[in-house]
């Protein structure tokens, strides 16, 4: 059985290619001659968008936070700053300056945040 590989419509038989073992960024691969390799700029996006999909349900939960502090009238700064942290993350200059695919993954959420 023959595996071919599709990236935008260019289909090309696996067994002549090398193919990055890890799929983490699978939506970044990119022909290169008889290799697939990883466009870092898309891959930097797909890290952003999995980083957005992460933070999401921390946002959310902060925002109940944030409404009971305000129905309380309590202090509201500090779920402001931990919202901003979360949303800024996917602008943090270590995903920019990220060159191979294992120093963008090494960017966790928990990392990006400390």
């Amino acid at each position: 059985m023959t595996t071919y590989i599709n990236i935008n419509g260019d289909v090309r038989d696996a067994s002549s290619l090398t193919v990055p073992a890890d799929r983490t960024f699978r939506g970044a691969w990119q022909f290169n001659g008889a290799a697939v390799e990883i466009d870092m700029t898309a891959a930097r996006e797909i890290h952003k968008d999995n980083l957005r999909a992460e933070r999401k349900p921390e946002l959310e939960k902060l925002d109940v936070a944030y409404m009971k502090a305000l129905e309380q009238g309590g202090d509201t700064a500090a779920i402001a700053a931990e919202k901003q942290t979360l949303r800024d993350v996917t602008d943090d200059a270590r995903i920019a300056a990220a060159s191979t695919p294992d120093e963008l993954k090494a960017l966790t959420l928990e990392v990006l945040t400390a």
